[in-house]
């Protein structure tokens, strides 16, 4: 049985993909479910402390569900402590080349494209018509925004947000936890903890994730 850490618009798109691979989940837990409605497309949403413990870890999947990197890291840990393990999610129109290694807990949207002996990390998220290619390794709890590009070789560091539109050069790294703005191109190696942006990406602040 699969269930889905989440119920906002990033729980809505996953239903999607499972619903598209035949995997219909039992239900949405959140710790703030909404208060508007009780279901989305027919997928319950309960109150995660009330549900969560009567789950049976030997009988579950899950996939965490939220776009935030820190809180998606927190509450995969809170699962993992619990005996609970994870599943992916992989849009039946992506293009997964050969060689690619995908960890547990991560989504790919539909239209990705990610070559040949690249490493996606766990719970990693390659949202909507974002490229990577060949040889790059993608650390767990990064996102990579809808539309991103990623050349060859490239690094990309835990918790990494590349915003919508980015871009990064050949064999570029960024750093743990660096957050790079909507349209930022990526042309040197990026550090930890930074907040990037512009064409070419400049450093905005530093040691800026840990501060948020």
């Amino acid at each position: 049985m699969i269930y889905l850490y989440g119920s906002g618009g990033h729980a809505k798109v996953i239903l999607d993909i499972l619903h598209k691979q035949n995997r219909w989940p039992e239900a949405f837990l959140d710790d703030n479910p909404p208060h508007e409605k009780k279901q989305i497309h027919g997928v319950p949403i309960y109150l995660a402390s009330e549900i969560l413990p009567k789950i049976d870890p030997k009988n579950s999947q899950w996939i965490v569900a939220i776009g935030n990197n820190k809180i998606r890291q927190q509450i995969a840990h809170q699962l993992q402590n619990q005996g609970h393990t994870f599943t992916t999610a992989i849009h039946p129109s992506a293009q997964i080349a050969l060689g690619v290694e995908i960890a547990h807990g991560t989504v790919v949207m539909a239209n990705a494209v990610i070559n040949t002996d690249t490493k996606i990390g766990h719970h990693v998220i390659v949202n909507t018509g974002a490229t990577i290619d060949h040889d790059c390794i993608i650390k767990d709890y990064a996102h990579i925004a809808p539309g991103c590009a990623l050349c060859g070789g490239v690094k990309i560091g835990e918790r990494v947000l590349l915003g919508v539109g980015s871009a990064v050069c050949p064999t570029m790294e960024i750093g743990d936890g660096t957050i790079c703005g909507a349209g930022t191109i990526i042309v040197k190696s990026m550090p930890s903890d930074a907040l990037i942006y512009g064409c070419p990406g400049k450093i905005i602040k530093t040691n800026y994730s840990k501060s948020n």
